[in-house]
């Protein structure tokens, strides 16, 4: 090391021993003590680094947004072990407790502070925060910040207006999973400047990837029984599942094949979710069957297994999930369960995402006829919904603009008039269906090509891989198609007669999926395009941030 090297001074007081900086974390801290920076960093790449090294060499306070509170619980532990004074300031402690948090933090007697979005959406926080002047504000888990999809958080949006409340400290958003496309949303909603991009490879090829066909809801469980009996490696195993009802029937009939298996899902009271994660943690609990909400939490070195029983929405979800396999570089499998009509929840989700445009209408009636910003109860009883159809067309406005919620509640945005902002709205939610519509069939395809399965999740996510991997199935039986030649590179700009414009993101075969703007994805046969002179190319692939 050399010892005019500031990073390197920096990074040997608080990485473990005997460790050093990887190229990319290297790469992103030189990016953060310059501009703004959006960092797509595989998992397990240590991301927590790259903040606590940027916030030490730019001299003070570094605020992290995180998401779940068992994530900001499990970055203060590892902010202490490296010797950090850290703390959280989340609903978990009492007010006294954060108040406390923060004057700390005003004092100069902290040197990183943790908190969930909706925390910033209270004024007083912010003020309070803004008088400890930070110097680093950190988006953890970025890819939140998504303008794709409706069950959302809408504080994730009211993150730009925070940074210039805040005094304009420098802006790091960090993530696993991000598609060109998602990174100008993340710099565009987060009000980033100047800003720099760095993206680490997104391949994790200590994991195998696998996929298999079965013929009904029986079959995956059992197929998942052999799953676990056959893993011999003494590690952790997750079992990914569509629903609350599926995550506990599962586990209870593991349970009963002599599989010692608990459940996860957001419905669960708080104390029961936290034994899970305590347990999971110290290696007590060793196989869980979880919903999507058992994952942003999770970073647990040694799951040597994770199975997902019911497909995900999306490719990109998979991956974040499938990721959470091998966080300690060693051996890992994640294994994708299919069958025929497994699919048809997803599609239903996806049709139904949203919200109806007479639930729009009403909710921008309510607010218009308000004198006051309204809460969310307020607004549901004004508009003469119940509260989650309220929830959903509030999301949908404050996505499209119409509306800002933050503070005391939500009002309008000053702007058009009540069918504009309406017809806006009704437009998002279709397109968004669409896309989604569209996604959930990407992962049938995942699962059922004899293509190189890791070509086609790492293209998707703005990779160019035209080799096989030699790391999945399809690889194993000598099925992966060898590289094709590529008339549209991973990334380019391309317009359609009918579906109008978008870029290539996928090859298959002899086959490019394009994900257009309006019509989401499309898989076009190479021949026939060229044939018709289908696709036209109206820009170059971009790196985007």
């Amino acid at each position: 090391m050399s010892r005019n090297d500031p990073v390197e001074t920096a990074a040997a007081d608080v990485l473990p021993e005997g460790t050093s900086l990887r190229p990319e974390q290297r790469e992103a801290i030189e990016a953060v003590l310059q501009a703004d920076t959006i960092a797509v960093l595989a998992t397990g790449s240590g991301k927590t680094f790259v903040y606590v090294v940027a916030g030490r060499l730019l001299g003070g306070l570094t605020v992290v947004v995180s998401p779940t509170i068992a994530l900001q619980a499990d970055q203060v532990a590892a902010l202490h072990e490296a010797g950090l004074r850290a703390e959280t300031c989340n609903s978990s402690r009492t007010a006294a407790r954060r108040r406390r948090v923060l004057e700390q933090a005003a004092a100069g007697e902290l040197d990183v502070v943790l908190l969930a979005p909706e925390q910033l959406a209270d004024d007083d926080v912010v003020a309070a925060l803004a008088e400890a002047r930070p110097v680093l504000f950190v988006v953890d888990e970025a890819h939140c910040v998504s303008a794709w999809g409706v069950d959302f958080r809408p504080d994730y949006l009211a993150l730009g207006p925070v940074v210039e409340a805040l005094g304009r400290p420098r802006v790091l958003a960090l993530t696993a999973t991000a598609p060109p496309e998602l990174r100008r949303l993340i710099a565009r909603n987060l009000g980033m400047r100047d800003v720099r991009t760095v993206v680490g490879a997104a391949d994790r090829p200590e994991i195998h990837l696998s996929a298999h066909v079965v013929r009904d809801e029986d079959a995956v469980a059992a197929r998942v029984q052999e799953l676990l009996d056959e893993d011999a490696s003494g590690g952790s195993r997750l079992v990914y599942v569509a629903t609350r009802r599926r995550a506990e029937e599962l586990a209870a009939q593991l349970a009963e094949a002599g599989v010692e298996a608990v459940a996860y899902h957001g419905a669960m009271k708080r104390a029961e979710r936290d034994r899970v994660h305590v347990g999971f943690r110290a290696g007590t609990l060793r196989t869980v069957v979880a919903t999507s909400a058992f994952g942003l939490g999770v970073d647990q070195p040694d799951v040597r297994l994770v199975v997902h029983a019911d497909p995900p929405d999306t490719l990109d979800e998979y991956w974040q999930e499938a990721g959470r396999a091998g966080r300690d570089g060693e051996l890992a499998s994640a294994v994708l369960l299919s069958r025929p009509d497994g699919y048809g929840l997803r599609r239903f989700f996806a049709a139904s995402a949203g919200a109806s445009e007479n639930d729009l209408r009403a909710v921008v009636d309510a607010l218009g006829d308000a004198s006051e910003p309204l809460r969310p109860a307020a607004v549901a009883r004004a508009a003469g919904l119940s509260p989650a159809r309220s929830r959903r067309a509030l999301n949908v406005l404050v996505r499209t603009g119409a509306v800002r919620e933050s503070g005391p509640g939500a009002r309008l945005r000053p702007g058009p008039g009540r069918e504009q902002r309406v017809a806006a709205a009704v437009d998002w939610v279709e397109r968004v269906r669409v896309r989604q519509e569209t996604g959930v069939d990407l992962v049938r395809r995942y699962a059922e090509t004899t293509d190189c399965r890791r070509r086609l999740v790492l293209e998707l996510l703005g990779e160019s891989h035209p080799e096989p991997c030699g790391r999945c199935d399809s690889c194993d039986a000598g099925t992966s198609e060898p590289a094709v030649t590529r008339p549209y590179p991973i990334g380019t700009r391309v317009e359609h007669e009918e579906w109008g414009t978008g870029q290539a993101v996928q090859y298959e075969a002899d086959r490019v999926v394009v994900l257009f703007d309006r019509a989401g994805y499309r898989t076009l046969d190479l021949d026939t395009v060229r044939e018709h002179h289908l696709l036209d190319v109206v820009g170059t692939p971009s790196t985007g941030g």
